[in-house]
């Protein structure tokens, strides 16, 4: 599981691929310099190489996740554009704008699209602009390698911790992401995965949609040593099943998933540890285009304590693997 650090700005140069999507006519002007200084990392920990590299098919989203940090000037971000080219020197076709950020010190930020097509036109480079208070823009860019088989994301040991935890509960498959407090509200479209414990007198750790745990009871609001009363309510459905046939997990692929019939009718599951359970979520990108992927998680561990005077349980963590499609 990676961990969100404190940021470096890299500029680095991109491949990318034809894919689904609109057309717009590319803006044939030059790239200018960025002459921001906000740190930006990729929550990813694998993307920060000498040459980060994403994997897509035509039927692959893109998405990402990055972590800005406030500039050494104090310059805090406003708002995020997103582009694609052909080559570094051009700008290229701007695919969204105006993408609002808090005007806060740190933040994680998530974003998801389809990329355009162009007949067979290929495109070098996606890089998102970031925009600070002065004005002054910082810049970020991945590669994108063409494949032509779909792809699937894997985590390991990730872990989420109680309802009443120190431990984050929220987490994105697509990301990676178990978002802060102060995150939650901006990114919750991407939380699929969270962790709860149902019936305090007889104890069922439960993984469960988002949505889910504002109708069981739990709490819509988060607070923590930074935000407090952050609403935590809402966010996209996500099914969930047992998978009650036998399964290596290591060579679970998009094949597997794909294939894979999950009712769309239960948002919170009783779990057990060394049990593999099904996945569905459906949720609508940033451009307007709807979006069903399925995965699998592999519960490896469930830890629980109860305080040595009795009552409700105070704190625990759940540890699992996922895999899920792109």
């Amino acid at each position: 599981m990676k961990n969100i650090f404190i940021l470096t700005l890299i500029i680095i140069n991109v491949v990318i691929f034809s894919c689904k999507g609109p057309t717009p006519e590319p803006d044939s002007e030059p790239i200018k310099d960025p002459d921001g200084a906000l740190a930006i990392k990729f929550t990813d920990s694998r993307l920060e190489g000498v040459s980060p590299d994403i994997m897509l098919s035509n039927d692959d989203i893109f998405a990402i996740s990055v972590n800005i940090k406030k500039a050494p000037d104090g310059s805090k971000p406003v708002k995020m554009a997103i582009y694609v080219t052909e080559t570094f020197s051009i700008r290229g076709i701007l695919l969204l704008d105006n993408i609002k950020l808090k005007e806060i010190d740190e933040q994680t930020k998530s974003i998801e699209l389809s990329l355009p097509s162009a007949g067979t036109t290929i495109y070098r480079i996606v890089y998102m602009d970031i925009t600070d208070n002065k004005g002054k823009i910082s810049r970020k860019a991945v590669n994108i390698i063409p494949t032509a088989s779909a792809q699937i994301i894997s985590w390991a040991n990730v872990n989420l911790g109680l309802q009443t935890s120190n431990l984050q509960s929220r987490f994105s498959s697509l990301t990676g992401d178990v978002y802060t407090t102060c995150d939650l509200d901006s990114n919750l479209n991407f939380v699929d995965i969270t962790y709860a414990t149902i019936n305090s007198t007889s104890v069922k750790p439960t993984i469960l949609s988002n949505p889910r745990r504002g109708a069981l009871g739990l709490g819509v609001t988060a607070s923590d040593k930074i935000c407090t009363n952050v609403s935590v309510a809402g966010g996209t459905p996500t099914f969930y099943a047992p998978i009650n046939v036998p399964i290596e997990f290591g060579t679970v692929n998009n094949l597997f998933l794909k294939n894979l019939l999950i009712p769309s009718t239960t948002q919170d599951l009783v779990i057990e540890a060394g049990k593999i359970y099904m996945f569905q979520h459906t949720r609508v990108t940033k451009d307007g285009k709807t979006v069903i992927r399925k995965g699998v998680i592999k519960i490896n561990t469930i830890s629980n304590y109860f305080p040595t005077t009795g009552g409700n349980i105070v704190s625990g963590l759940v540890n699992f693997d996922v895999k899920v499609q792109r």
